[in-house]
């Protein structure tokens, strides 16, 4: 059959639109109703954690959740460079090796008369460096990070995340090196990994190997990010039990809301949100600070996960351990040193 040019109907786009609209529709209500089915599951998966053993088993399926189980295993060395000191630390360049073929970066700082010192993994948040957080190169959102850590006496580790910013702003230095996390996530995602399992793992690499230094004490790691770096605070911490303590900072929030790509997992919605990686890290201490001013997350979406994972401390047992800060300012390290304090309060 020759089929002639022309149409079998004149279409009228607008009522098809109509169609279109429908679908739409339908699935963002469905979404809400799976929310609330969501946060059902999460509540009842999560508030039976009492014991040990249990909460143990939870943090098996939140490791496999993330593949970080399914990441080889790499023995090669960890290569450290010296980079230079100041009046307070020596610097050094780490390259730690997540698998074979991928080479993790971080920066090491150790007090001139770190001894027995406490370990603190200060984690960057998006469009940061480790040279950023640290104050090595210009202007940040910070509010002097590792420095204030520093100043405790502690051994800083600072690793990078593939979050490194393309533009230049006021807060942030551009970098010419482009890469597409969301692709790279995805690619990971098919193999049953994760950007954020494959980072969680490099962070815990980096602890194997700096908690090994003579200058410092294993028993007391901890760790504080803000933004991204507040996200991997508490991923982290609640993937590696050696971090007694953390200071997540600028971060926590309702992934209802905040359901970025690289945030969300197969059926994360129905077992792991912040308040339950909350509840994986009792019985360690939890400081978590978000500002009524931060321009990136409303703080309103982290006040019932706040008051969740405060119940889930209390319900362990564990309440005193559990402490959440809501203040005046924006998105970066509060000005006071309450959370800090109640940081190296787990260390004494």
């Amino acid at each position: 059959m020759i089929y002639k040019d022309k149409h079998i109907w004149e279409e009228n786009p607008s009522e098809a639109d109509n169609y279109r609209q429908h679908y739409l529709d339908g699935c963002n209500t469905y979404i809400k109703r799976k929310n609330i089915e969501g946060k059902d599951a999460r509540e009842k998966s999560a508030i039976g954690i009492l014991s040990n053993e249990e909460r143990e088993a939870y943090r098996k399926k939140y490791i496999q959740m993330l593949g970080i189980d399914l990441i080889e295993a790499c023995d090669k060395a960890v290569e450290k460079i010296f980079v230079g000191r100041d009046d307070v630390c020596s610097i050094y360049r780490l390259t730690v090796y997540i698998t074979e073929e991928i080479p993790f970066y971080a920066m090491l700082l150790v007090p001139h008369n770190a001894h027995n010192s406490p370990l603190i993994v200060a984690q960057h948040g998006g469009g940061g460096t480790p040279e950023l957080c640290s104050d090595m190169n210009g202007t940040n959102n910070y509010n002097h990070m590792v420095q204030r850590v520093l100043e405790r006496g502690a051994v800083v580790l600072a690793p990078q995340l593939m979050l490194w910013a393309k533009t230049e702003t006021e807060t942030m230095r551009a970098h010419e090196i482009e890469f597409d996390r969301a692709k790279i996530d995805n690619s990971f995602k098919r193999f049953g990994i994760s950007i954020t399992g494959l980072e969680t793992k490099g962070i815990m690499k980096c602890i194997d190997y700096a908690s090994l230094l003579p200058e410092v004490n294993s028993n007391n790691i901890g760790m504080i990010g803000c933004s991204y770096g507040g996200y991997y605070t508490l991923n982290t911490m609640a993937a590696d039990t050696r971090i007694k303590a953390g200071y997540t900072i600028a971060a926590f929030n309702d992934k209802d809301v905040y359901d970025w790509l690289d945030w969300c997992y197969y059926k994360s919605a129905l077992q792991f949100q912040d308040a339950e990686l909350a509840a994986l890290c009792a019985p360690r201490k939890l400081f978590i600070s978000i500002g009524k001013k931060d321009e990136v997350f409303d703080y309103k979406t982290g006040l019932t996960e706040a008051s969740r994972a405060e119940r889930y401390y209390k319900n362990q047992g564990f309440e005193e351990n559990f402490c959440f800060s809501l203040w005046d300012g924006g998105h970066t390290l509060p000005d006071d040193d309450k959370g800090i304090d109640f940081l190296f309060s787990a260390f004494n």
